[in-house]
């Protein structure tokens, strides 16, 4: 990666963060340009319905990552995510489980890219948190099922003998973010909250720093095995807590990098500082994984401007 190149993108970005004007089309074409491989390629494009435990399947259909649950009352699936994904998930199960109907829908949280195309799916029942009606209401958010029922904090959902632990995690990735738990499978299910060697993408939107950290140490203390993340790969318990760290250190290496260069704005090449404070310990520790060079730019721009405006 190239620190020239990089550096005036970094300056343009947060400026664009921070004054809330539209980006310089330069930015648009480095950024895009950069980013976009993240998104495509060898093992990502695609779909596939992978079986991860006695009775539970995780679908993937391109970089978005669901799960399906078999239980005796039918189906419980955790995020249809839209309209194309509920479609394909729909033949590859009328596939592979014929004649198994949609029991349940949860949605794992109101963000309409994990809540649209239910319809496909025809669910009996929807589940969501309580508070996500209040952010639909103010969106056009066709193409999201109502909920059924809707629940808050910690819920055990018990459907056809199945325990699955709905986990409350509080203002993280919004404050309607549950995590499932199925002790019977050892497995954990996320959204947006951890990935499998993969670098987060655009520094997690819609991200309270400290809350998700904490949401990620609740799920950390809890006894499990399979991790299965909404993006990308799957894998064990150990991904997770990798993840978290990597999270961390991008933070506390942006707070030190400002500490020491001063707040954004006050002193001359205050990016070029925050770069090398950053850009070098974190590309020793995680330069192999997906991602890295894609989405560094707009993970220390989401660091820096967390740590500036605190949050």
């Amino acid at each position: 990666m190239n620190k020239k190149a990089l550096v005036p993108a970094i300056v343009a970005i947060v400026a664009v963060a921070l004054a809330g004007c539209s980006p310089k089309p330069f930015v648009l074409k480095t950024v895009m340009g950069t980013v976009e491989p993240y998104f495509h390629g060898a093992g990502i494009d695609g779909t596939q319905l992978d079986k991860v435990g006695k009775n539970v399947y995780t679908f993937r259909w391109n970089w978005y990552r669901n799960l399906v649950i078999d239980t005796p009352e039918g189906l419980v699936i955790i995020d249809p995510m839209n309209p194309q994904m509920a479609a394909s998930l729909k033949k590859e199960l009328d596939r592979t489980l014929p004649g198994k109907k949609v029991h349940t829908l949860i949605y794992s949280h109101y963000h309409l890219d994990h809540s649209r195309g239910g319809a496909a799916l025809a669910p009996t029942n929807i589940i969501a948190h309580e508070k996500s009606p209040g952010y639909w209401k103010n969106i056009n958010h066709d193409g999201v099922l109502e909920p059924t029922r809707y629940i808050s904090g910690d819920a055990v959902l018990n459907i056809g003998g199945v325990e699955i632990r709905a986990l409350y995690l509080g203002m993280s990735h919004t404050d309607t973010l549950y995590a499932f738990h199925l002790p019977a499978e050892r497995l954990v299910f996320t959204a947006d909250l951890g990935l499998v060697k993969t670098m987060a993408p655009d520094g997690v939107p819609d991200r309270y720093a400290p809350g998700y950290l904490a949401a990620m140490d609740r799920i950390i203390a809890i006894d499990f095995d399979t991790f299965v993340p909404s993006h990308f790969g799957y894998g064990v318990k150990r991904d997770l807590v990798e993840w978290r760290n990597m999270m961390e250190d991008g933070r506390r290496l942006a707070r030190e990098a400002i500490n020491t260069a001063g707040s954004l704005g006050v002193n001359d090449d205050q990016m070029g500082k925050y770069f090398d404070a950053v850009y070098y310990p974190m590309r020793e520790k995680y330069g192999q994984w997906h991602g890295f060079n894609e989405m560094f730019i707009l993970n220390i721009v989401r660091d820096l401007v967390g740590e500036g405006l605190g949050y």
